[in-house]
């Protein structure tokens, strides 16, 4: 199993630095153009909550990825406070608010997404599929 592993700067730049890093793992582990999308789309969302909520441009951004067994984990840990997910989970939504979709993201383009000790890393799980009769998109599709 290879492994990725960095830090960058807690800034709004490092986002696209990082997310780009994420991407090009992804794409050496084998995942497809709509897997990576979706993978791009996940990974920014926890990348930018991390820059927003949790570096506060002072601190970092550490990055992990691993891939073993058709599974790609990439783990987003930020240098704040954390935070509830429960809690953040269970709160109304503004039907008309602008902002605050990225948790929502993460779950709807992830396989799974997890919090870890205080909230201050996200991991976010996604399987490739091969693209034979068996495999979920193919099943999904008929």
């Amino acid at each position: 199993m290879v492994e990725y592993r960095a830090q960058f700067r807690g800034t709004p730049s490092s986002v696209r630095e990082a997310r780009q890093a994420i991407l090009d793992y992804a794409r050496l582990c084998g995942f497809d153009a709509q897997e990576t999308y979706e993978i791009a789309l996940g990974a920014g969302e926890a990348l930018a909550n991390a820059v927003e909520h949790g570096a506060r441009s002072l601190g970092f951004i550490a990055v992990a990825c691993t891939f073993e067994n058709g599974e790609l984990v990439v783990q987003v840990t930020d240098s704040g406070a954390g935070f509830d997910h429960a809690t953040l989970q269970a709160k109304q939504r503004d039907p008309d608010a602008v902002r605050g979709f990225g948790i929502s993201i993460m779950h709807a383009v992830m396989d799974r997404v997890e919090y870890v000790a205080r909230g201050e890393t996200v991991r976010l799980h996604k399987r490739r599929f091969a693209t034979g009769a068996g495999s979920k998109r193919n099943s999904e599709q008929a």
